[in-house]
């Protein structure tokens, strides 16, 4: 498939196609993809192969409804955005989950400038990412459904992601606006499913977000979450595991496949 193709189904499935290429576009891409693609670590701990050529991430996401994490999310709309004529920045990010550490840069986001505007445009965070870009705006609250979120900057310059928890803003990731290429994806996207320690090696994680609920599965859990209440179901059959996956996140995958997934994430995680 050609570019152009691609960039049409794309804005096709998440019925754009004809909206104006507008601040509001950019608001309702994010929020429209984040509501229709999960975010997962399928591929990752299944040990899959995770190319990120457009044509693959293209087929894998809109053609299969698969889903995904940032590096295949991020770029996947980045290379729409760039496309379509946006003034667009790959950004390189360090999930710290308010700590004060040093970890490596395995997050990817864009940095969209649209009439003088910077917006944080991200849709690969998973449960805790906003909806809607964010104005690169410091220490401004900036609400979205039910939860709020803000970009500061800490003492070494770094901008901060945060979101509104128990009153208090938490640091879910720093980034920075310095320059980096698809070659500096690569390595950090090979850490993310590849290294024995990450994250996304280690765990079983779906989830699929709209502005009025989150829908978030993690190892042997599955939380439910609305601005009024947060249910949380234990997962504890790989036939309970495979109905969730079907039914609230439109993954196709095979029992046996899910009877893996349970033992090796769900079954392990309620034992310990």
């Amino acid at each position: 498939m050609t570019d152009l193709q691609i960039v049409n189904e794309y804005l096709t499935d998440l019925a754009l196609s004809n909206h104006p290429l507008d601040e509001t576009f950019l608001a309702q891409l994010q929020s429209r993809h984040i509501a229709k693609h999960t975010f997962n670590s399928v591929s990752a701990v299944l040990k899959q192969p995770l190319p990120l050529d457009i044509a693959h991430l293209f087929t894998k996401i809109t053609k299969k409804q698969f889903g995904g994490y940032c590096f295949e999310h991020n770029k996947l709309a980045f290379h729409v955005l760039e496309h379509l004529g946006f003034d667009v920045k790959l950004l390189l990010a360090k999930v710290v989950y308010n700590r004060d550490v040093e970890v490596p840069r395995t997050h990817r986001a864009t940095l969209v400038t649209y009439q003088g505007e910077q917006y944080l445009f991200d849709v690969g965070f998973g449960p805790q990412g906003a909806i809607y870009p964010l104005k690169l705006k410091l220490d401004v609250s900036q609400p979205q459904g039910h939860m709020t979120y803000r970009i500061t900057q800490n003492q070494a310059q770094d901008y901060c992601f945060q979101v509104l928890k128990n009153g208090e803003f938490f640091t879910l990731y720093t980034f920075d606006l310095n320059y980096y290429s698809e070659a500096d994806c690569e390595l950090s996207h090979f850490y993310s499913h590849k290294h024995p320690n990450a994250a996304f090696v280690n765990n079983l994680v779906v989830s699929r977000k709209t502005l009025d609920e989150t829908h978030s599965l993690r190892n042997g859990e599955y939380h439910h979450i609305t601005s009024s209440h947060t249910e949380i179901t234990k997962i504890e059959s790989a036939a309970q595991l495979h109905q969730l996956l079907q039914v609230q996140f439109s993954l196709n995958l095979d029992e046996a496949v899910c009877a893996y997934l349970f033992s090796k994430f769900s079954q392990q995680a309620q034992a310990s």
